[in-house]
């Protein structure tokens, strides 16, 4: 039931995006009753948020409570976790982690509904888009029967369908755990501190694409720069954060050795 709840959630924010993005393109259009899909658009946005929320609320919860017929659960955690990994194993996974930056960019979208102004309708026209995009790596989607990315809410039994002992309702007991490298104070706040910073960089690009759409090449600059440099800051911040945890946990390799996510935090 929480897992039908979690998807429903999920699908009602990547619709919603889509729907955003839409209503937000035709508010950009002078004449074609721009005031009226700027309402559904900022409407739209605020059920990506709501819901986005929703999802990753539950999320916690099944970490939580233990519920290990959920895949996500299953891998991520067990019994023997201590609370506040039980927290960090939300964002531990890949699914976990799309949702935490799809919760940051629901943040930044409702600060642009405010903050944005006359470039509202073209600034949240990307990112909705981008929001879409983010969504369709936990929504569930199959291009053919390649699958693009997974829900945080499957059941072992979904995941691995070939498993007569799963598909007769078995629960295991206990999970596999949290990773011993992730079991670390820095899990806890490293992750969530770049994706913040992921999120608030998508502010300058939205300017940016904005600007080049409106061919005002110039104007975008002031109000996009203060973001850029919180952007910056909350990066800047996270990489320094992993380069100390890459000391405190030494399989890492030092300051120097960067992992994907530094290189692209940089």
């Amino acid at each position: 039931m929480a897992g039908t709840i979690g998807n429903l959630l999920v699908l009602t924010a990547f619709v919603a995006s889509l729907l955003t993005t839409f209503s937000f393109f035709l508010a950009s259009k002078e004449g074609l009753r721009s005031a009226e899909w700027l309402r559904i658009g900022r409407v739209s946005w605020w059920t990506v948020a709501i819901s986005s929320f929703g999802a990753f609320g539950l999320l916690i919860y099944l970490v939580y409570s233990h519920q290990f017929q959920y895949a996500y659960v299953y891998e991520n955690s067990s019994l023997a976790l201590a609370g506040y990994f039980r927290i960090s194993a939300s964002w531990a996974g890949q699914e976990g982690s799309f949702l935490v930056w799809i919760i940051m960019n629901a943040i930044v979208g409702l600060a642009m509904l405010k903050f944005a102004r006359s470039y509202e309708p073209t600034v949240m026209t990307v990112i909705g888009l981008c929001q879409a995009f983010l969504l369709s790596m936990i929504v569930g989607l199959k291009l053919g029967g390649l699958p693009i990315g997974s829900s945080p809410f499957i059941t072992l039994a979904e995941k691995f369908p070939e498993a007569p002992m799963l598909a007769a309702g078995l629960v295991p007991a206990d999970g596999s755990g949290l990773n011993d490298l992730l079991q670390n104070y820095w899990m806890v706040i490293h992750p969530p501190t770049l994706f913040a910073g992921f999120a608030a960089m998508i502010v300058p690009f939205a300017f940016a694409v904005s600007a080049l759409w409106k061919k005002q090449y110039t104007q975008w600059v002031r109000p996009a720069l203060p973001w850029a440099l919180l952007a910056t800051v909350i990066l800047g911040i996270g990489i320094a954060m992993g380069g100390n945890w890459a000391y405190v946990t030494l399989s890492f390799g030092g300051y120097w050795a960067w992992d994907p996510v530094e290189n692209s935090s940089l």
